[in-house]
């Protein structure tokens, strides 16, 4: 951790502070950080309510006492590895704002690749049915909802935390007449067909040293670790088992997997008579997967 609890990065003594001076100091605390420059820029724009992409920001501001202490207390979160989402308390997915607290999984922009194959995949469908598993803080939900006005759809979320957090988002964007968010595991709680069924379960092996300590620290285990078969894809083999159950002849399932796990679900779903696609992210990873 970069600052010692209880201390101060700057002095408040002053009645105003330059925002240029602040964000110096700022980001030779943050050496642990990938983007130090990027990272206390927004949170000055969160501590001055101001969008991060202002211009303002790149001039000269004059801070206040009070706002210099918020700005310092949440610089030191940053510097212990909080997760920037958590302590701006949103993050921007798909062009949305959503809300996100640790009960939910920061919203990645490589599942934007899910969202953008869900929108391809009915685009031809008319008013369709989708049905999401494990919507944590509804950032795809809204992302569907609002991108398709004709779609209704039926999310499903076990932790009860997380389901707050989603269903804030949904009636956030107007969207709850549209978004209907139920408890419940896997596919426990869906009624009637549904022409998509999308999802990015835990999938990363109990174990696996692999993963960021910021993220293990700070994310929710059960968002993020398989609990089913402990190899990272219980979850992925019990929604290909499952789903032909709760869709439309020819509809499908998206799922997303980690970096090395594409080959062994369309080999699975291959075993069990199924016919699989898949495309990679931005990084030429191998992210989500089609079955049908």
């Amino acid at each position: 951790m970069i600052v010692k609890s209880g201390s101060r990065l700057f002095k408040v003594s002053e009645q105003k502070l330059s925002s240029i001076k602040l964000l110096k100091q700022a980001q030779e605390s943050l050496v642990d950080s990938d983007a130090p420059h990027l990272d206390a820029r927004w949170i000055l724009a969160h501590v001055l309510e101001r969008d991060h992409r202002d211009a303002a920001l790149r001039s000269e501001l004059w801070l206040g006492t009070e706002e210099v202490r918020l700005f310092d207390e949440l610089l030191k979160r940053r510097a212990g590895g909080e997760p920037l989402a958590y302590i701006l308390n949103e993050w921007e997915f798909y062009g949305n704002r959503i809300e996100v607290t640790p009960a939910v999984l920061v919203p990645r922009a490589e599942t934007e690749l899910l969202v953008e194959w869900a929108l391809e995949l009915l685009a031809p469908i008319p008013s369709p049915r989708v049905a999401e598993i494990g919507v944590g803080s509804g950032a795809v939900a809204v992302a569907l909802a609002v991108e398709r006005e004709d779609l209704s759809l039926v999310g499903v979320e076990i932790s009860g935390e997380a389901l707050e957090v989603a269903d804030r988002n949904v009636h956030q964007h107007g969207l709850a007449d549209r978004v209907d968010l139920r408890p419940g595991s896997h596919f426990e709680a869906l009624d009637g067909e549904f022409e998509l069924i999308v999802a990015n379960p835990p999938y990363i092996a109990v174990g696996d040293p692999l993963v960021q300590e910021s993220v293990a620290r700070h994310e929710p285990a059960i968002a993020l670790i398989d609990n089913l078969a402990g190899d990272g894809l219980g979850h992925h083999r019990a929604l290909i088992e499952g789903f032909r159950a709760h869709v439309s002849p020819g509809a499908a399932l998206l799922l997303e997997c980690g970096f090395d796990q594409a080959s062994s679900i369309e080999q699975f779903a291959s075993e069990k008579g199924m016919k699989s696609s898949s495309r990679a992210d931005l990084a030429g990873i191998p992210r989500v997967v089609q079955i049908r």
